[in-house]
């Protein structure tokens, strides 16, 4: 799996995008689209947003964990919710939430995250994380 990660580093804020985990779910775009900017190069400016709490909370929305941050200003970095859960969504991949750690074949951890979106239709480019070609692939729950 080719992994293309790319930190856009701001005064407050240090944003982390994993192009492999995204499934443009476009949480980002819609919660704030001064900060995530698609037709923009770069297209996420992290001092665009009015706050650095502003900011996080439209990142911990992103479902698949391709976005992370590293607050630099003091605050608070994201904390996993205690209970670690795995949720199928329609038609789509199982969303992780908590402290999860994914291990691969020979034991190893392949991640770390507090927010997954893993792979079951078999069609993703990016196993085990879903990549969005369940669309394409019309994967449908029995």
């Amino acid at each position: 799996m080719s992994r293309r990660v790319r930190v856009y580093e701001g005064s407050a804020v240090e944003v982390t995008y994993d192009v492999a985990r995204c499934i443009h779910a476009a949480r980002c775009v819609r919660g704030l689209p001064a900060v995530f900017d698609t037709r923009r190069k770069p297209w996420i400016e992290p001092d665009r947003a009015d706050s650095a709490d502003e900011l996080v909370r439209v990142i911990e929305t992103c479902p698949t964990g391709a976005l992370t941050y590293r607050r630099l200003d003091g605050g608070a970095d994201e904390q996993p919710s205690a209970d670690a859960t795995v949720a199928a969504s329609r038609d789509g991949p199982l969303h992780a939430r908590g402290r999860i750690v994914v291990v691969g074949p020979a034991g190893e951890a392949i991640t770390r995250g507090t927010r997954l979106a893993l792979c079951r239709c078999g069609a993703s480019a990016s196993k085990p994380f879903c990549d969005g070609s369940h669309v394409e692939a019309g994967f449908s729950d029995p």
